[in-house]
């Protein structure tokens, strides 16, 4: 049976930072017909730009196997940062792949919960994840795995070259 070696976070621009109403909006090609105007997306401050200030990323969260194969762990994580208009610029990969690894958890206590509560829950949680792959993990086993993180090319592209 497989066992996982180390974890991986691989992080990348975040395109889905465009509010629902404009990423899902339909695509017309072509002037309205005389006499309909067409429907503007209410959104507050108008269309999503790629505004210099701001850098979302998504990261995606992976399990790496002994026989090569990579599973997924959570693929719902990301964040943004807003600051001055060379953000792109001025956050290192450092910076990243320290953001990286606090958005995959553990989380934070909070209210009741301690810490070592949260990091408890948090790796048997994952451990319950690939279980219903087909890999028996043990939670404290996973704590203590290397953990990497992997920039898409275009995010480094985009955070040296800006």
């Amino acid at each position: 049976m497989a066992a996982v070696v180390r974890l991986l976070t691989f992080v990348d621009i975040d395109d889905r930072a465009a509010p629902p109403e404009v990423r899902d909006a339909p695509v017309v090609d072509r002037p309205a017909p005389e006499g309909v105007e067409p429907a503007v997306a209410s959104i507050g401050s108008g269309p999503y730009v790629d505004d210099p200030r701001e850098m979302s990323c998504s990261a995606l969260h992976l399990a790496v196997l002994d026989d090569g194969r990579r599973l997924t762990l959570l693929d719902d994580r990301g964040w943004s940062a807003h600051g001055a208009p060379d953000i792109w610029r001025r956050t290192s990969v450092e910076e990243i792949e320290a953001d990286a690894r606090m958005v995959v958890g553990p989380d934070e206590p909070y209210g009741r919960h301690a810490a070592a509560d949260m990091e408890a829950e948090h790796w048997a949680h994952l451990a319950g994840i690939l279980r219903r792959q087909g890999v028996l993990a043990n939670a404290d086993e996973l704590s203590r795995l290397p953990h990497h993180v992997e920039l898409s090319e275009r995010l480094q592209t985009r955070i040296t070259s800006t």
